[in-house]
């Protein structure tokens, strides 16, 4: 296994790609333990993905076994070329990657999960080892395999009552009774994406489409009332139950625009966020849904004084934060998993490692 010294700064990079297939994110990162872990992101970058890359992975979906396995290989050469490509610009010597991968099924129920952008072909094109494939273990163990990164909230961010990623799902960690818990709330920007894109775009920019609607009551009342919401945490969520749960709830309403439809899923997002943090002091708030200011007005009104936005860097980079921290963990032979954030039966030092 890589050297390194609990004490001393070690770098490493954390690659994240989220749901709204928007990029790649790199994020490089030093860490030390002294009488607590400490952390910085020295640099951090998202580079845009190509039409190509973003219908490779949508494309994936629907794939034959070997087709998805030479794809699986192919996204793994394109990330390590990016990585590598931005180490070389940029002189920083890392020790290690620990890449989150592109998440193409999660299914925890039925006991699998796939990431997409194979560790063994980042390693080839970085020749540095390679951590990833960090949700399998905690799977087989009977967990949901996410939220993985409430280890990191745990031990880089003890300040913080709850924090709150605003992804492509919402999901929140909270420290409750000495142990911290975890659960996927509701999505977020898997749905805003999806309906702006029949409007022609990527993306609600800053929420100016869902800031010309009007909510409609009728829809956010059933959307409410899904049994998602009644079910006990630990609980994640995917692709699969929006298709199956979400979307079909919204396909009744044909009769709305699609201002209305996003500002109606925006209001809903906001409700059952605020549900899940109602017994917060405090929350922190990550994740690219910061960014649109109709969606932060909305936890705003719903949350009063406890949210807490912090600088850009820290809301853009989070997650590769903190699976580079999970990469340094898996390392150390450390766990970097929290059983009573994802319901398995033990935590562990989760991750498949690559070596150059």
């Amino acid at each position: 296994m890589i050297a390194v010294q609990k004490s001393e700064w070690t770098i490493g990079v954390g690659l994240m790609s989220g749901t709204s297939m928007d990029g790649i994110d790199i994020a490089v990162c030093a860490f030390r333990f002294t009488n607590k872990w400490e952390y910085q992101i020295i640099d951090a970058v998202t580079f845009p993905y190509m039409d190509s890359t973003r219908k490779l992975l949508t494309e994936m979906q629907t794939m034959s076994g070997q087709e998805l396995i030479r794809a699986d290989r192919k996204l793994g050469h394109y990330y390590g070329e990016i990585v590598s490509g931005f180490l070389m610009g940029t002189g920083y010597e890392a020790k290690f990657i620990a890449s989150h991968g592109h998440t193409i099924f999660h299914n925890p129920g039925q006991q699998y999960t796939f990431q997409a952008g194979h560790g063994a072909a980042i390693a080839a094109e970085t020749g540095l080892p390679v951590i990833c494939d960090f949700r399998s273990t905690d799977i087989a163990l009977g967990g949901q395999g996410a939220p993985l990164v409430p280890i990191g909230d745990s031990l880089l961010f003890e300040e913080y009552d709850a924090l709150l990623n605003l992804g492509g799902f919402a999901n929140i960690s909270v420290q409750s009774q000495n142990k911290r818990i975890a659960w996927d709330i509701c999505p977020v920007n898997i749905v805003l994406n999806h309906f702006a894109q029949k409007c022609g775009l990527d993306y609600d920019t800053d929420g100016k489409l869902a800031m010309q609607g009007m909510c409609n009551n009728d829809l956010l009342e059933q959307l409410n009332s899904l049994p998602f919401y009644r079910q006990p945490h630990p609980k994640s969520l995917g692709r699969e139950w929006v298709e199956a749960e979400f979307l079909p709830i919204i396909e009744k309403y044909d009769h709305l625009s699609t201002k209305d439809i996003l500002a109606t899923a925006a209001r809903h997002a906001a409700m059952q966020i605020a549900q899940a943090a109602a017994s917060a002091k405090n929350v922190l708030a990550t994740g690219g849904g910061v960014r649109n200011p109709f969606l932060l007005n909305l936890l705003k009104q719903q949350l009063q004084n406890k949210l807490i936005v912090p600088d850009e860097t820290t809301i853009d980079f989070k997650e590769a934060l903190v699976f580079a921290f999970m990469g340094l963990l898996r390392i150390l032979g450390d766990d970097n998993t929290l059983e009573t954030a994802t319901g398995a039966r033990k935590r562990v030092s989760g991750g498949a490692v690559y070596m150059p």
